[in-house]
């Protein structure tokens, strides 16, 4: 059996709405459905740090953008900081909450018994 490593599925933020419901938008195509729990990562450049370890659902998606069940009306904003190409900044994330590694725990280890939540988000292939 070959090596296997888990790679949680992550998007890039670049802008995000405040609002009842919150609009959140992507760098690329993200593969996030409606009904998934999504876990938000904001570091402090970024503002809206009230939104940083929250969840929401799905409500509806398009192309580069989801509408989460957090009412954001009285949060900060967000906003892209501006650094020098020298400076490393960790992106703003949307994780899916659902998911979790479904690998084996060791070599020999017996499977594990899966923890999901179908529909966290389509799979892609690369």
């Amino acid at each position: 059996m070959g090596l296997q490593i888990y790679t949680p599925y992550i998007c890039n933020i670049t802008a995000i709405s405040q609002g009842q419901e919150t609009v959140v938008t992507f760098a690329l195509p993200h593969s996030f459905v409606d009904g998934s729990l999504v876990a938000f990562s904001i570091p402090q450049a970024y503002g809206m740090r009230q939104l940083d370890g929250l969840k929401g659902y799905v409500v509806t998606t398009s192309e580069f953008a989801i509408m989460v069940t957090i009412d954001s009306t009285e949060f900060d904003p967000f906003f892209v900081p501006s650094v020098p190409s020298n400076v490393v900044l960790d992106p703003a994330l949307a994780i899916p909450a659902g998911d979790a590694n479904s690998g084996y725990l060791a070599p020999g280890a017996v499977q594990p018994t899966y923890q999901t939540i179908p529909g966290a988000y389509l799979p892609t292939v690369l």
